[in-house]
């Protein structure tokens, strides 16, 4: 009985320090949120308002202009783009239709080469490795045709048995009597076919164009005469010189 009534006034003694303790603590957890949450009657919160001008200011900056501008292609740009498209649906073309559709792209691929080749001024027989011809170089279109002492040229050439050199100097040998006889106005860059039209002789104009062809074939074509068929080219350069002479 004694001990019933001590365990009791134990449990009471515990319950009551427990609870003093609990609410001890509630008025400072109180205050303290009272002092965050509500800020002192003494403070003020300054409200500024940003100036108008400056706020302009930031707005006519380019640094703070954050949309992004698209720009425009120029006629370069469009080029390009329409070439890359161009070649885009030719492989594709190409990749659907299989074999035949590569033969035909390797052939547009060598003629593409040939034309960027003929606008660098690259020679296509050096390219596929024919020899060149080992000649003086002698510019028809910037050579000055009344510097050149032709006699002693054609006369060298023969003795060499040069025979595609020889009919070159009788050409523009013939160039050099054209403009002494005011058939036509020589001047640096102009082409041998630029010639033909200031010509206004019927007889003179047939004759050159015929020389220029014999020409073009020999040098430009790189066809070789021999002993065999350079005297009757040799001796057509030479009725053209008399032509020249005769007709003024």
């Amino acid at each position: 009985m004694l001990n019933n009534k001590i365990d009791i006034t134990f449990i009471k003694g515990i319950l009551f320090i427990f609870f003093v303790c609990l609410f001890s603590d509630l008025p400072a957890q109180t205050d303290s949120a009272q002092a965050i949450a509500t800020p002192s009657a003494q403070e003020s919160v300054d409200f500024r308002i940003p100036d108008e001008a400056k706020i302009k200011e930031y707005q006519n900056d380019n640094r703070f202009q954050y949309k992004r501008v698209e720009k425009v292609p120029s006629w370069w740009d469009k080029v390009k783009n329409w070439f890359f498209n161009l070649f885009a649906d030719i492989f594709s073309a190409v990749a659907r239709s299989g074999f035949p559709g590569v033969i035909v792209l390797i052939a547009l691929i060598v003629i593409i080469c040939l034309i960027v080749l003929k606008f660098a001024g690259v020679d296509f027989r050096t390219v596929f490795g024919k020899k060149k011809m080992d000649t003086p170089e002698i510019d028809i279109y910037t050579e000055n045709v009344h510097n050149m002492d032709f006699d002693s040229l054609i006369a060298n050439a023969l003795k060499n048995k040069d025979y595609r050199l020889v009919i070159r100097f009788l050409y523009l040998k013939n160039l050099k009597l054209l403009t002494d006889k005011e058939f036509i106005e020589w001047k640096p860059n102009k082409t041998n076919y630029s010639y033909q039209y200031e010509i206004e002789n019927q007889a003179v104009r047939s004759q050159f164009m015929e020389t220029t062809l014999i020409f073009d074939y020999i040098w430009y074509g790189e066809f070789i005469p021999d002993e065999t068929n350079f005297p009757i080219i040799y001796n057509r350069m030479e009725s053209f010189s008399k032509t020249i002479a005769n007709e003024r």
